[in-house]
């Protein structure tokens, strides 16, 4: 017969007054409301008592469970659960938020989205700015184009100038002033146009930055009478050869009248 000298319902050391720690459960409560009653032991298997306050020893006769062992597809199964299992985490674990809780997360999500805001104002606006720059490329290369234009008009006038003094030269030269006195007025009508001209070239330059877009317009018509006093000056230059050779043919005229005039007799005297 086997005897135990372990306290099994109250431990002799417990003072009256307090419930002291079950001897069937390991609780702290009075004797009578213990629920391990109807409880099976796992280690002797007998009523009454939980196996982490079992003292007794275990009976020969007992059936153990027998062992599962796995099989090698089982084990191979098990192993790339495991395997994927530990990617999974490691992919989790090498996120930011990871290691965050969900009110830390959250904070950082609206922090997140108020800077996309922010981002998609900042791209607008520099859409927006480079939209600003290419137009004013534009118009700076427009301005350029422009400026040959009035640089290649002011080279034309001086040209002009100077075929107009040319032919002031040659006119003085090959005709009297009294029969040339009214083209003469012209030449000179066309340079105070030719002056004016050059004011109005001056006083589009000094407007060239403030009117830009109205070079166009002024160069047209800067062409057009260029060309109208183009075509005057040939006007002029095929009349004014017309009168030299009618002045020639009115003086050889004269001298063969001159020469062939006869000679007064006495009796007409």
């Amino acid at each position: 017969m086997e005897y135990s000298f372990r306290p099994q319902w109250r431990p002799w050391n417990v003072q009256s007054g307090y419930s002291p720690a079950c001897g069937r459960c390991g609780k702290f409560h009075k004797f009578y409301l213990c629920n391990s009653i109807n409880q099976r032991c796992y280690l002797c298997g007998k009523f009454g008592h939980y196996s982490s306050k079992c003292f007794s020893k275990v009976t020969k006769d007992r059936k153990s469970t027998p062992v599962h062992v796995k099989s090698r597809k089982q084990k191979e199964r098990d192993i790339a659960r495991i395997h994927s299992y530990i990617e999974r985490k490691n992919i989790i674990r090498a996120l930011p938020f990871s290691g965050m809780r969900n009110s830390a997360f959250v904070q950082y999500l609206d922090i997140a989205n108020v800077l996309k805001t922010e981002l998609k104002s900042v791209k607008q606006k520099i859409f927006k700015e480079k939209n600003t720059n290419l137009e004013q490329q534009k118009c700076i290369e427009d301005l350029k184009l422009q400026l040959k234009n009035q640089q290649v008009i002011e080279s034309e006038r001086d040209q002009f100038k100077q075929e107009l003094e040319n032919l002031r030269q040659q006119k003085e030269e090959s005709v009297s002033r009294i029969n040339v006195q009214e083209y003469v007025n012209q030449i000179q009508e066309l340079k105070e146009q030719v002056i004016e001209k050059d004011k109005t070239v001056k006083m589009v330059h000094d407007l060239y930055y403030l009117r830009s877009t109205e070079f166009s317009d002024e160069i047209q018509t800067l062409k057009k009478e260029k060309s109208d006093l183009h075509s005057k000056l040939q006007f002029h230059e095929y009349s004014i050869k017309q009168l030299t050779e009618e002045l020639q043919s009115l003086r050889h005229e004269n001298k063969l009248h001159v020469v062939f005039q006869p000679k007064p007799t006495a009796t007409q005297l």
